[in-house]
């Protein structure tokens, strides 16, 4: 009730604007402009998965389950979700001591945990002021190794994960102007966490410096560094791990191909393969590899496609530990092939995406490193219908 609520609030503020007269005389309108989308994603899946909100973010097909011979996971499952329907507000005002100002408050129904599937839940909400050669954000927004520049387009909701990394983070973050973009960010963590560990009780935030080059119309890439504190426990030493990323993003003709290549530590908190580990009253990170590439276009100006691909690599943790705490830790790799077609006029796109993914499980050998002798590869194919209408 509180959330029906809070929508008819929402809508009623929606119809408010104003008008704020200027020095000269002249008016102009401020206020908040609503968009958003009405999304239903219908999911046939091969086999069980490891997912979020009854397998509508899917994930990596789930590890065998052999009772009496029988692996309980090779069984299809099949759903219907609209909880990725999504409400946006964009606000704009009076300048602040010469800066333009907006803001954004963003929500979808996707919940906050799979037991809340279906509610509504803060997706984005930031202030905004900037310059002809600054721009500074304050507030819930998309990791900085989430590169909004440079994303897979895929129609299932996981946007790649776990090759891609995936998070939204309150935070504070300078983007500079011009050809070359230096984008600073310190920020802690909210509804993403790393797994056994905070990063808030550790009292330092995450840092991360990025230089973009080129620009979103044309050709445009980048590189990137993370630094991540984490408190695994009060009273504990804090746990430090770095992770570095690399993307690029340009035309090949009436096509436009990406590629996103990561390697970090203990990358739990963007939904990557990953943890931390205890070794002789130490923690040790785990390192991960990943990497994903993209090709999309136009047949026509009512049809799309695009293939998506992906591959991650677990490295462990390079000496022997006794304690594991993480996402998939024990997964040594995986790939992903994920082609899809759609239909679209007017406000309406309806398409279709297969999502074939395989995932290598193993176990921690004696060394600290991921060890999948003996263990078959799981894989499972995701046929997913959708129907997204954009207002």
């Amino acid at each position: 009730m509180k959330n029906q609520l809070l929508v008819v609030l929402v809508l009623c503020l929606g119809l408010t604007y104003y008008s704020y007269g200027q020095s000269d005389g002249t008016a102009q309108n401020f206020g908040i402009k609503w968009s958003g989308f009405v999304k239903t994603d219908y999911m046939f899946d091969t086999r069980q998965t490891v997912y979020a909100r009854e397998g509508h973010f899917n994930i990596l097909p789930a590890a065998e389950n052999i009772v009496d011979g029988d692996d309980l996971n090779d069984q299809s499952n099949f759903n219907i979700l609209a909880i990725q329907t999504r409400l946006k507000g964009t606000i704009t005002g009076p300048d602040f001591f010469g800066m333009k100002t907006s803001g954004v408050i963003e929500g979808a129904f996707f919940g906050n945990t799979d037991a809340s599937t279906g509610e509504l839940r803060l997706r984005h909400a930031f202030v905004q002021l900037s310059n002809d050669k600054i721009e500074i954000l304050m507030g819930q927004y998309w990791h900085p190794m989430f590169v909004t520049a440079v994303f897979p387009g895929t129609y299932s909701f996981n946007t790649g994960v776990p090759f891609q990394p995936f998070s939204r983070n309150p935070q504070l973050r300078v983007t500079t102007k011009g050809k070359v973009k230096f984008i600073g960010v310190l920020f802690t963590e909210r509804d993403f966490k790393t797994r056994g560990a905070s990063v808030s009780q550790s009292g330092i935030p995450q840092f991360h410096a990025q230089l973009q080059f080129g620009s979103v119309a044309n050709s445009v890439g980048g590189v990137g560094f993370n630094l991540k504190t984490a408190r695994p426990a009060l009273g504990e030493d804090n746990l430090s791990s770095t992770a570095f990323i690399g993307y690029f993003r340009t035309k090949l003709g009436k096509a436009t191909w990406k590629i996103e290549g990561t390697y970090g530590q203990n990358m739990s908190d963007v939904l990557m393969i990953s943890g931390f580990g205890e070794a002789d009253g130490d923690y040790v990170n785990n390192d991960t590899f990943s990497m994903w590439t993209e090709f999309n276009g136009d047949f026509s100006e009512t049809m799309e496609w695009g293939l998506f691909g992906g591959y991650t690599k677990n490295d462990g943790f390079g000496e022997p530990i006794t304690y594991v705490n993480g996402f998939l830790g024990t997964v040594e790799s995986a790939f992903r092939i994920s082609p899809r077609v759609g239909w679209k006029s007017g406000n309406l796109k309806i398409g279709i995406e297969g999502e074939y993914t395989d995932a290598q499980y193993g176990s921690i050998d004696n060394n600290g490193d991921i060890s999948s002798t003996g263990i078959d590869s799981v894989d499972n194919f995701r046929l997913l219908a959708t129907a997204i209408y954009k207002f």
